[in-house]
């Protein structure tokens, strides 16, 4: 079952419709409304799927990984992990940098990279002393937390996989269109950064790799430098073109996600992490 996205957990209960998405984002925002009003310190609305918290979770995570010196698969399941738990849960019920240390926690258990939770606590700690505690009780109970609202289902299927699958087939059925080991970063990299955004929960893995293959090739590839002749750039964008259109791919999701992309390196240029830090402080000392 795990080997297999189609049949896996992931596509059967973690992979939502836009309206069905937008439905639980509602209930929780409608829930945030009353947290709010009946605190005795009411502190800033804010809500986890806000662009720039998005961001900012995404750097915590990166944050902490490198600390404990974890693989980019392994933080890819934490960002997930962290994107479906506050699909349930409201940021105004939690310690946000408890749950990212969490997240990476069960996520390292989860990739086969696992690390004491002593050893995440301790490096959380020094990260952030003001909001994680010597003691990794707190870490340990939010463990069991973000399992129960994941509802146990931790296997993750991730678009690296289906990238190296695309890279070979896109080679062998037009040569040309063989990624050279710079595109092949560059995509690796643009699914790296596809976790800020929610594509991971809406559109399958194979989707979001193909996505990232279209906009290395057709908007980064005329910009390096040396530039490709104009003929060779043209040619293999038409031949991607028809390699996309032989693939059974669908294009529809496919155009939603570059156009995702796209918004989400626009968006990135407006970041502003001293405002989120102050935001989510407010809002710890608010419960």
């Amino acid at each position: 079952m795990s080997a297999n996205f189609w049949e896996s957990s992931q596509r059967a209960h973690w992979l939502f419709s836009k309206k069905s998405l937008k439905q639980a984002r509602d209930a929780i925002l409608e829930n945030d409304k009353a947290l709010v009003k009946g605190s005795s310190r009411p502190g800033e609305s804010l809500n986890a799927f806000d662009p720039q918290i998005r961001l900012y979770i995404h750097n915590l995570i990166l944050m902490l990984g490198r600390q404990l010196g974890l693989r980019q698969r392994v933080l890819a399941t934490a960002e997930l992990y962290s994107a479906r738990f506050f699909t349930k849960v409201s940021i105004h019920e939690v310690n946000l940098y408890v749950v990212v240390a969490a997240c990476v926690y069960v996520a390292c258990k989860t990739e086969e990279s696992p690390q004491h939770i002593r050893t995440v606590a301790s490096e959380a700690r020094a990260l952030w002393p003001e909001y994680i505690t010597p003691d990794p009780t707190k870490i340990a109970e939010c463990e069991f937390y973000l399992i129960e609202e994941l509802d146990s289902y931790l296997i993750v299927h991730h678009p690296y996989k289906s990238l190296n699958q695309l890279a070979k087939s896109m080679a062998e059925a037009y040569p040309s269109l063989q990624l050279s080991s710079d595109e092949m970063q560059s995509t690796w990299s643009m699914i790296n950064d596809s976790y800020i955004t929610d594509l991971i929960l809406l559109y399958p893995p194979h989707v979001i790799a193909m996505a990232c293959v279209y906009v290395t090739i057709v908007l980064k590839s005329p910009h390096v430098r040396p530039a490709p002749p104009l003929e060779r750039i043209k040619a293999r964008i038409d031949l991607l073109a028809t390699y996309l259109g032989d693939s059974g791919i669908n294009l529809v999701k496919t155009t939603e996600c570059v156009q995702e992309m796209i918004s989400l390196y626009v968006r990135w240029e407006t970041y502003d992490e001293a405002t989120c830090r102050s935001r989510i402080a407010s809002l710890i000392l608010a419960i």
